[in-house]
């Protein structure tokens, strides 16, 4: 009985350890910035993106002489925005200003990465670019993984034409809930990205890509998460690829179907 109880209380201690484990790092354990310095990216220059910054509000802005609108393009959790070129060249041939925004805390950035301060410089600069949107161009957001919840905070903040989203979730609270089964991680996460709730406050119409092979994010996540988008709203399942090579996989029927949703919009 002594042993049981032994080993009972080795096994209460090494779970309450993990739960303080969990709620103290858990800022490492969701957010990846890379080391390299904003600005310094050379695999930017040469598509010719440059860096912008205006108010601590930092971006990679790709012009066209006679664009027809603008994207704005929310990245992932892990590298910087230097590593989102697959974004310019997937949308090379689209008429559109591109805007790759970098996280606070990203890029060498002094900032502590965050929900909230992510939130207020995402809303911040969509409207910058709506401020040096003289011609009344529509503007667009596109966001991958994380980026898709922050992508979908704006919609729900502001007027856009549409969004774009690749391997969504509902909330990185319930997907870290996914994982990590035996914890009660619903309580312990700092930074919940509700993007379902944002998602029922916009009626913005939405196309959305995902991995039908995605570990990270299960597609059972869009399918539960396009249902919340009030307007008009397209799930574009892939197959045979995951989290990490949808746009690689999928790049033919991504560019494909992201043309055929702007010009809907436009037509309507």
């Amino acid at each position: 009985m002594k042993l049981i109880m032994q080993i009972i209380g080795f096994g209460i201690a090494f779970y309450a350890f993990a739960l303080v484990a969990l709620y103290f790092f858990q800022d490492k354990l969701l957010f990846f910035p890379s080391a390299s310095q904003f600005g310094d990216c050379p695999a930017m220059e040469t598509r010719n993106a440059r860096a912008e910054s205006v108010n601590g509000i930092r971006y990679y802005l790709k012009t066209k002489p006679a664009p027809d609108s603008w994207i704005v393009i929310f990245h992932g959790n892990a590298g910087s925005a230097c590593d989102r070129t697959y974004f310019i060249d997937l949308l090379k041939d689209f008429n559109a200003n591109l805007v790759v925004f970098e996280y606070p805390g990203y890029g060498k950035d002094v900032n502590k990465p965050g929900e909230s301060i992510f939130l207020k410089q995402a809303l911040e600069l969509v409207s910058h670019i709506k401020t040096k949107n003289s011609q009344h161009l529509p503007v667009y957001l596109m966001g991958e993984s994380l980026g898709t919840g922050v992508a979908t905070f704006v919609a729900s903040q502001t007027d856009i034409k549409g969004l774009i989203l690749i391997s969504s979730y509902l909330s990185i609270a319930k997907l870290a809930q996914y994982h990590y089964p035996l914890f009660p991680v619903t309580f312990l996460m700092k930074h919940k990205f509700n993007a379902h709730a944002w998602a029922e406050q916009t009626k913005t119409p939405v196309i959305l890509f995902h991995g039908i092979d995605d570990d990270i994010i299960p597609i059972h996540f869009a399918r539960l998460q396009v249902l919340n988008f009030k307007g008009e709203k397209e799930l574009i399942e892939i197959p045979d690829c995951g989290h990490n090579d949808i746009i690689d996989i999928g790049e033919k029927i991504i560019k494909e179907k992201i043309q055929n949703f702007l010009l809907n919009i436009r037509s309507d």
